[in-house]
């Protein structure tokens, strides 16, 4: 049979006693009240929730690194002007689409069109003078080297001059020498036949033939004196014309440094054309700045002149913010250890909650952002308080939506996966 339980109390014993005397009922601890368990019930679940959170938190966010010191950044051109003119035309306004090569402005050109066309009279007159130049050195080329050979034919002639009147010389003393043998033959025999015809040896007309041949060959012998004067007075002669001819050879010789001298005016007419040129050059360019045109592709903005006043060089008329746009994240230098160029980034823009771009590590700036500030920190000077810094990054974004428009200055939050 089954058995069955006594639902009688189980008797305890007896507690025992100290010095014979019975001890006290121990007490029994109370349970707590449940309104006095909840709060610590909650304490632990927030703590529970909290751990947990950062628990998932730190799993999700692993080889991660974000920033939201984060801008959209574009290479903005300025547009100045290059030359001091009044503005006659606005051609754009401001937040207007523009394509390289657009004109924006145009300027008054009346001065600059004047100075271009005085550029290009003195280029013609620079042109007209190496022209004249090179005339002129062929003329001079051609007279020197004409001039040189005729002095040198000229001492050739006269030295030949020299030569003849010698030979004359030596012809007419030979003559003189022939002339005065000749009177000595007549003088003796006018003499033998004197003494003839005092002994009546010879006829009269034998001594007065005689007489006639001694007269004769007297008046050869003063007429080859006379030719030898002359030959001596035509050597001197022909000296003088050698010496007169030599001189002139002198003159023309240095025919070269003649030919020097007038190819260095053709030369220097030519540098003046270059330089004319050059100066045409300039002018025109300067002309070509009346005309401002666009840069780049873009959108224009801050348009500033206004028809008729009057800009200098280097002053701003506009600026274009091109439409090829990117990301500058200021990291903390805490975050750069896995941080390289070709990462995949992620972009959350402010201006588009929910939406995000894909872009990547392009470049990590060469020094931080306070190196580039106006008045970089000294940190060698006074008290010093370390400071994180950052580092700018640029982030090259992909193909950006066409109903996402970017401009530039837009915040950012910036997460690039180091893994």
């Amino acid at each position: 049979m089954p058995s069955t339980v006594d639902p009688s109390p189980i008797s305890l014993p007896p507690a025992p006693t100290t010095n014979g005397a019975p001890s006290p009922a121990t007490p029994t601890p109370a349970p707590l009240a449940p309104a006095r368990r909840r709060p610590l019930l909650i304490v632990t679940a927030v703590f529970a929730l909290v751990g947990l959170a950062v628990l998932v938190y730190s799993v999700l966010t692993a080889g991660r690194e974000t920033t939201d010191d984060a801008f959209v950044e574009a290479d903005i051109v300025s547009v100045q002007a290059e030359v001091t003119a009044r503005v006659e035309r606005v051609l754009v306004h401001s937040d207007q689409p523009v394509s390289a090569g657009d004109v924006l402005f145009a300027l008054d050109a009346r001065e600059l069109d004047a100075r271009a066309a005085a550029a290009k009279a003195d280029l013609a007159i620079a042109e007209a003078e190496v022209r004249a130049a090179e005339a002129q050195a062929q003329i001079v080329e051609a007279s020197a080297n004409g001039s040189l050979d005729a002095a040198r034919a000229q001492v050739e002639g006269s030295a030949i001059g020299v030569r003849s009147a010698a030979a004359q010389i030596d012809t007419a003393r030979a003559a003189v020498e022939r002339a005065r043998t000749e009177v000595e033959k007549t003088s003796l025999d006018l003499s033998r036949a004197d003494e003839l015809l005092a002994h009546q040896s010879v006829s009269q007309q034998e001594v007065d033939h005689a007489r006639l041949a001694d007269a004769s060959a007297r008046a050869a012998l003063v007429s080859a004196q006379a030719g030898l004067t002359l030959a001596e007075q035509a050597e001197r002669a022909a000296h003088s014309r050698v010496a007169e001819a030599r001189g002139k050879l002198v003159a023309s010789a240095p025919v070269n440094a003649q030919v020097e001298a007038v190819r260095a005016s053709v030369e220097l007419a030519r540098a003046r054309v270059d330089a004319a040129r050059a100066a045409l050059a300039s002018a025109e360019l300067t002309l070509s700045h009346a005309v401002v045109t666009a840069p780049a592709s873009g959108f224009i903005s801050k348009v500033a002149p206004e028809p008729g006043e009057l800009v200098s060089p280097g002053q701003p008329l506009a600026e274009i913010v091109p439409s090829q746009m990117y990301v500058v994240a200021n990291y903390k230098e805490t975050q750069l250890a896995r941080l390289t160029p070709g990462k995949h980034a992620d972009i959350a823009l402010d201006a588009y909650p929910g939406r995000h771009l894909v872009g990547t590590v392009a470049s990590l700036s060469g020094a931080t952002g306070a190196r580039f500030a106006l008045l970089p920190p000294d940190n060698a000077s006074g008290n010093f308080v370390k400071v994180v810094q950052r580092v700018p990054v640029r982030i090259a974004l992909a193909e950006v939506p066409p109903d996402l428009p970017l401009r530039a200055g837009l915040s950012a939050e910036v997460t690039v996966d180091v893994r």
